[in-house]
């Protein structure tokens, strides 16, 4: 049987942002590689660090979508994973529009658990 962990649909984005760190009065540009409607992946962020707070803005058309964030991986080659913290109403639809503009990464599939 094959699995898929992903909750959510990925998409390509290659995006330019902005990230915060609320604790060190930080802010760094960033490139969000992938996007989807819980998090994103950021292409390089090798100052970060698992469960760090954050946040997340992206210009798009003319608006802004910032969100809080927390690092949930990050990789040797300095990739980070992002999950979003919660959203309100309106913020949530402007990612859902960002998405829907943006190519739908293809599933992969996951290897089949041992048995």
């Amino acid at each position: 049987m094959v699995k898929n962990r992903r909750r959510a649909p990925r998409y390509w984005a290659h995006l330019k942002a902005s990230l915060s760190l609320p604790a060190e009065g930080t802010t760094f540009g960033v490139i969000v590689e992938d996007l989807c409607v819980l998090g994103c992946l950021l292409e390089y962020a090798p100052w970060l660090q698992v469960r760090q707070d954050c946040e997340l803005a992206v210009e798009w058309k003319g608006r802004e979508f910032r969100t809080p964030a927390v690092v949930i991986w990050k990789s040797v080659q300095g990739k980070a994973g992002l999950q979003f913290g919660s959203n309100d109403p309106a913020n949530q639809v402007l990612l859902r529009e960002i998405c829907a503009d943006l190519r739908l990464k293809p599933l992969v599939r996951m290897p089949e658990d041992p048995e």
